[in-house]
């Protein structure tokens, strides 16, 4: 039997997120939900009791099917009261493809697909939240990352 979600209480969660980037592109689930079309960077929820590391390693685990080896922090911000943590994920174990939870609230209305987007173009999809984009912008502007990912 799966439990319930309770958005609410969700949102009262810090929540961890992991930004892979390949080839020039960011890997990012494309969301269709209840009418709406945008992209979010894969993660979840700290549960209480666990570390932010903990929580990126469990919702990586379970959303993308893989094993995050080595992380390195990049920014946080706040969002609808809770704080978000962003992680470059610079090596890992596994090919992402979507599985947890998210595959069983998969519905015609409620879409997660697993996509690559390009950097420099992410200021032409809805990412959200969408402080982040001028976020990763400054990163990719400034190299951030490049001599980080394998």
């Amino acid at each position: 039997m799966v439990n319930k979600v309770v958005w609410k209480d969700i949102l009262n969660q810090d929540r961890a997120a992991g930004i892979i980037i390949e080839d020039g592109k960011i890997l990012l689930i494309h969301r269709f939900r209840g009418g709406k079309e945008y992209w979010v960077i894969p993660g979840g929820s700290v549960e209480e009791g666990k570390t932010i590391k903990q929580a990126l390693g469990r919702e990586l685990s379970e959303e993308l099917a893989i094993q995050v080896l080595a992380s390195k922090p990049l920014f946080k911000i706040r969002n609808f009261g809770r704080f978000e943590y962003y992680f470059l994920i610079t090596k890992y174990e596994g090919s992402p493809k979507m599985g947890g939870p998210e595959l069983e609230w998969a519905n015609k209305d409620n879409q997660y697909i697993l996509e690559k987007k390009d950097l420099a173009k992410l200021s032409k999809i809805n990412l959200l939240p969408g402080k982040i984009v001028a976020k990763l912008q400054g990163l990719i502007r400034d190299n951030q990352w490049a001599s980080e990912v394998s």
